[in-house]
């Protein structure tokens, strides 16, 4: 009988400790998901997708004109962090959230990938994200607008349902 109490303690002691020493799967972030443009109108939408892999992609679309973006992502304590991998190709580039004055080719000009040439097609701008802080309200993705904004107005927000977008014909 001893034997048998031994026997079974010890069996369940190596049972447990086999079940602790397993390595725990992290958690997905909450902010893990494919997030949708809330606050911008039409005809400009946005899509930011997180994945589980640290990494991210971004792609607007407004009218004939699109830009795109991917790179990587930590988490700081309540925030997701977000920074741009460096382009390649011929493409026009700018900071995330950057306000674009139409008709500023002066602008487009100056900030290309490679100087002297030409992008094309619909996704020829690129965005750059640098250090981009984003913290979750609700249901809402919520971007931390630097001091040093250049567009300090612009409030951008991210939800996890695409938004019904309203097609007007005359």
């Amino acid at each position: 009988m001893r034997n048998t109490f031994l026997i079974l303690s010890i069996f369940l002691i190596i049972l447990s400790s086999c079940n602790k020493s397993a390595p725990k799967k992290e958690e997905n972030p909450k902010f893990v998901r494919t997030w949708f443009d809330t606050v911008q109108g039409m005809p400009l939408k946005q899509k930011l997708i997180i994945k589980e892999n640290k990494t991210f992609e971004f792609s607007s679309r407004a009218c004939q004109d699109g830009s795109k973006s991917n790179g990587t992502w930590k988490i700081e304590k309540d925030t997701i962090i977000l920074n741009s991998v460096k382009p390649k190709g011929c493409l026009f580039q700018h900071k995330f959230g950057f306000c674009i004055i139409i008709g500023n080719n002066s602008y487009l000009e100056n900030n290309k990938t490679i100087e002297g040439c030409e992008p094309s097609g619909r996704d020829s701008s690129y965005e750059i994200f640098e250090n981009e802080k984003f913290f979750m309200r609700n249901d809402t993705l919520i971007h931390k607008t630097k001091k040093n904004a250049p567009c300090p107005n612009l409030k951008i927000a991210y939800s996890m349902k695409e938004k019904i977008r309203k097609v007007y014909n005359k």
